[in-house]
């Protein structure tokens, strides 16, 4: 009888401590779960433009070094090209919302325009960048500067009852003429565009 008692109470205390086991794992995994959801977003917000979610400055400055290297150990140049969206903020004064939403298709327009191992980088509000991953000649280039013009005229995808067209410029930079620094080298193609 007492033995029986005994069981049923050992009993009754195992199954207390596995439902607070269970609790606590389960409590644990969850705080784990938040932990690495707060990091990849970390990561994203530090990297990444919560606009487009193309690389931010952080992001294209490390890419830039990178391609800065290899050109010196190659003794090549590379180019480039700072895009500003010149009536960006006339149209976030009408509409955050739109403005956004202009900034998208720009950066699709971008995507579509270049090549898989070309960077797109939107590193201001109202500024894209594009590093080309190749050491382009200068009659190359034009064409793609072309391209680039070619590809925003016409209107923004954002709204039928809209009519807003883009009005951009253009700045490259290509290394070392224009710089030997990352910040140099974005500068002055930063430069260029905002004239």
């Amino acid at each position: 009888m007492i033995e029986s008692g005994l069981f049923e109470y050992i009993s009754l205390v195992s199954a207390l401590l596995l439902f607070v086991s269970l609790y606590f794992n389960f409590k644990l995994f969850k705080k784990l779960k938040m932990n690495h959801q707060n990091s990849r977003s970390l990561i994203k917000n530090a990297y990444f433009n919560d606009v487009t979610e193309l690389p931010n400055l952080a992001n294209i400055e490390l890419v830039i070094s990178e391609q800065m290297e290899r050109a010196r150990r190659h003794n090549k140049k590379f180019i480039i090209t700072a895009m500003r969206v010149d009536n960006y903020f006339k149209v976030k004064a009408e509409s955050e919302s739109m403005a956004h939403s202009m900034m998208h298709e720009a950066a699709n327009r971008l995507l579509n325009l270049i090549r898989e191992e070309d960077i797109v980088g939107h590193i201001e509000e109202d500024m894209f960048l594009i590093v080309f991953n190749e050491y382009l000649e200068d009659a190359n280039y034009t064409k793609i500067v072309d391209r680039i013009s070619k590809l925003f005229i016409g209107e923004p995808h954002l709204n039928d009852n809209l009519s807003l067209d883009y009005h951009f410029s253009l700045g490259c930079a290509e290394y070392p003429e224009d710089g030997t620094t990352v910040e140099s080298l974005i500068s002055r193609a930063k430069s260029k565009a905002l004239k």
